[in-house]
């Protein structure tokens, strides 16, 4: 009796895990000089009550019954269990009982296309299992998932938490070479006077920096003050860099403020060509405006009904009421020109 009471408190997954795990996209096991196993949810079991290696079980948060099973599972305290159930999306690390917990980000990755849409990874690890689920697919979490598919391991359970943090570093380098080429495509037609289809490739540089800015600075905060927590007893297999991955995310921020301070001048550039051509198009119409007011007038004195006027009788009359209006014209022209109105377009 005593022996299946222990059996019991070393092998939680025998009465928790049933067979068939809701809303399970897929379950891996870890074991040092093995590469890494997919399994069936029915594997999952026994996986769970053998005593080498460790688990990754991610989950579908869309489903209820994923949210149930998470829910209801006893192994993590009831504080690792609320960000699975929770709607709130504030990113964030925390330990409670040797279990470390949190919400992470990582680009959406619909179809395996790269988007520049951030979701939300919610985790919970211990030395020997790592659940982890999302509403939406990630593109760093799939990435990882090929990549077991293709041989990599890794050791212990916080260094996946690590990897995932990794790839969606590399994805924000990736975008912001991206969008410092849009920038420089960008630069290029504003040199060469053709700034007028570069406003929407601006603002949507600035869109998505903005967008990826705010999640970095989270994310490296939330980095920053894991690091500086008081140490903890902990088994290593829950080690997380999280200095090294903060001064990355901290270093990728500052590129992307740069590339942000160039999309903003960029941007008061073109608006200012802009202006500037709309000026010169208003200046146009102003002075065509003015250079037509002396003959409108000429021919609307002309236009009167009235008796007396000049040139009714004349034989050209109308030849000489349009000299008169070319004259009146010119002579407008001059006195501007004499004023300095400047009539350059």
């Amino acid at each position: 009796m005593d022996d299946l009471t222990n059996d019991r408190a070393r092998l939680p997954g025998n009465f928790f895990v049933p067979e068939a795990v809701a809303g399970l996209i897929w379950a891996y096991r870890f074991r040092e000089g093995y590469p890494p196993e997919p399994l069936q949810p029915g594997e999952v079991t026994a996986a769970l009550a053998a005593e080498d290696g460790w688990l990754w079980l991610h989950f579908n948060l869309t489903d209820r019954l994923a949210q149930e099973w998470i829910g209801s599972f006893e192994p993590l305290p009831e504080q690792a269990r609320k960000p699975f159930l929770a709607l709130d999306d504030t990113l964030g690390l925390h330990a409670a009982d040797h279990v470390v917990y949190g919400v992470i980000a990582d680009f959406h990755g619909e179809l395996g296309e790269e988007t520049n849409q951030i979701g939300r990874l919610r985790f919970a690890l211990t030395d020997r299992l790592v659940i982890s689920g999302r509403r939406r697919p990630l593109r760093s979490v799939d990435e990882i998932r090929r990549a077991l598919q293709g041989g990599l391991n890794v050791p212990v359970a916080g260094a996946l938490i690590e990897t995932i943090i990794d790839r969606f570093c590399d994805a924000v380098a990736r975008r912001i070479a991206v969008m410092t080429d849009e920038l420089d495509a960008a630069e290029d037609d504003v040199v060469d006077d053709r700034a007028t289809n570069e406003r929407l490739r601006v603002v949507e540089v600035r869109r998505t920096m903005v967008r990826i800015h705010r999640q970095l600075y989270s994310l490296a905060n939330v980095m920053r003050k894991w690091d500086g927590r008081p140490n903890e007893t902990a088994p290593p297999t829950l080690h997380i860099a999280a200095g090294r991955l903060a001064a990355r995310l901290e270093s990728l921020d500052h590129d992307i403020q740069t590339v942000q301070d160039r999309a903003r001048l960029l941007q008061e550039e073109v608006a200012a060509r802009l202006a500037d051509d709309t000026n010169r198009s208003l200046r146009a119409l102003s002075i065509l405006t003015a250079l037509l007011l002396p003959g409108s007038l000429v021919a609307s004195i002309f236009g009167m009904n009235t008796h007396d006027l000049p040139f009714l009788d004349t034989p050209n009359g109308f030849w000489y009421a349009a000299v008169v209006g070319v004259i009146a014209t010119a002579l407008f022209y001059w006195i501007l020109k004499k004023v300095g109105a400047g009539l350059r377009l």
